[in-house]
């Protein structure tokens, strides 16, 4: 620092080095509410950029009542479906002049307990929800002060604006496309819910509609130990599905090694499709087909709601397109 101590320069040090008022270094750093002119605005940065200065965005968000800080709430980010919301959400946010904030919940309720009110503390100017809360009542915490959205929604929750894509359409693209490449037994692999699984029920439904066989899903966990010991359910029962819906891409991931380990092949023996469309499916081997979430598209959604939070709480849903590679048997 140039102020001669290892204390941070002050906005007076600014003023002192520039030769102005405190009050026309805060015309500068915060462009208004009064004009200066370009000879002083430069002088005033000058002075800023040689001693370091930086404002105390604490003190900037109590006088214009906004920290720009959006707070996202996920359960976990190890799952790259998390992941890549998280990323879609910051790009898009610090385009607009905004920060993300995440808060990880572990699925723990303790935890999410704390965590929620420990966002609000902290100042997030609005939150996004990328969870199921096990205490709902945390979804309404600070209402009506602080704009809220919850997304990964594809049905709509009273009071609350919701974002969601359409599982029920993406499901039913993945689910009839198997069944046109002549396949019969169509299992599913997914993970628990405290809300109804639209994934399951659609893939029941295709599979009632088309009369085929309708065997037990393998519910496991939403990752790839979850696929993995899902597809050992399935292939080691006595009518074995031809090809597995996956309720994830993670899920898919963890269905390919198992396959391989029972000595069967993708797409020979047993074709495959997962649902989300990260990165993930992209590189496994085989690549998997896979129905794909609009992540920017959502996310882009998701703060433009919450731009303008007196408006209804709406009900935004976003359809999916299926991605064809390898895994289902196209193209080979």
């Amino acid at each position: 620092m140039a102020t001669g101590d290892d204390r941070p320069a002050t906005r007076s040090d600014v003023a002192r080095l520039a030769g102005v008022s405190t009050a026309v270094v805060s015309y500068v750093v915060n462009d208004g509410p009064r004009g200066v002119s370009e000879a002083t605005r430069r002088r005033v940065l000058r002075a800023i950029r040689q001693l370091g200065y930086r404002p105390n965005p604490n003190a900037r968000a109590l006088k214009v009542g906004s920290t720009g800080l959006v707070g996202v709430v996920v359960p976990e980010v190890l799952n790259t479906y998390y992941a890549e919301f998280i990323d879609a959400i910051d790009t898009i946010a610090r385009s607009r002049g905004s920060a993300v904030l995440p808060g990880i919940t572990h699925e723990d309720s303790g935890l999410e307990a704390d965590l929620v009110p420990f966002l609000v503390d902290r100042g997030v100017d609005s939150l996004i929800f990328i969870c199921y809360l096990q205490n709902e009542e945390l979804y309404r915490l600070g209402l009506p002060r602080i704009p809220r959205v919850l997304v990964d929604r594809s049905l709509p929750v009273p009071g609350l604006a919701t974002v969601g894509a359409d599982f029920t359409g993406g499901t039913r693209i993945a689910v009839s496309h198997l069944a046109d490449h002549g396949h019969r037994r169509i299992g599913y692999i997914g993970g628990p819910l405290p809300a109804i699984d639209l994934r399951r029920q659609a893939w029941d439904d295709v599979l009632r509609e088309r009369e085929l066989p309708r065997t037990p899903p393998a519910i496991t966990s939403w990752d790839r130990e979850g696929g993995y010991n899902g597809a050992r359910i399935l292939l080691n029962s006595g009518d074995p599905p031809t090809a597995i819906f996956a309720a994830s891409d993670l899920i898919g991931v963890g269905a390919l090694r198992a396959i391989r380990e029972l000595g069967l092949s993708v797409p020979d023996d047993v074709a495959l499709i997962s649902f989300d469309g990260t990165a993930e499916s992209t590189f496994s081997w085989p690549p998997l087909t896979t129905v794909r979430q609009p992540f920017t598209e959502m996310a882009r959604q998701a703060l433009d709601t919450l731009a303008h939070p007196d408006g209804e709480a709406t009900h935004t849903l976003f359809p999916m397109s299926l991605i064809v590679r390898s895994s289902c048997g196209c193209g080979r």
